[in-house]
């Protein structure tokens, strides 16, 4: 495994614990809603995180800039939660949650691109 593919095995991951934790936290509507979503965001992220790691050389070429994209958007996700937390520069109030997500998209976009234009 390469360093691309490992990268990608892990951004993936990433971004499948996010996206499902949150949804699972935000759609059940019990009191204590985080202990099923972050057990269910944690399953999500080891499995994507097995099929990248397994499939990520032999994808097609639109899903591989899609798991590049996702890559990208749960590095950056966790890299401004990491400046937001240490308060870097100051930017803790700058950095909202909308901030953060927004930022995050943009870098999925990036990711994206440089994933097509490189055509690896």
């Amino acid at each position: 495994m390469d360093k691309r593919v490992g990268g990608a095995t892990v951004g993936a991951g990433i971004t499948a614990f996010l996206v499902v934790s949150v949804a699972v936290i935000e759609f059940v509507n019990v009191e204590f809603s985080a202990l099923l979503g972050l057990p269910a965001g944690l399953l999500a992220g080891a499995t994507v995180a097995v099929v990248v790691a397994a499939q990520y050389d032999t994808l097609a070429d639109p899903v591989r800039y899609a798991v590049d994209a996702a890559t990208g958007f749960g590095f950056a996700v966790v890299t401004l939660l990491a400046v937001r937390y240490v308060n870097l520069a100051g930017l803790r109030t700058e950095l909202s949650t909308g901030v953060t997500v927004g930022i995050a998209l943009l870098a999925a976009v990036l990711a994206a691109l440089a994933s097509w234009r490189t055509g690896y």
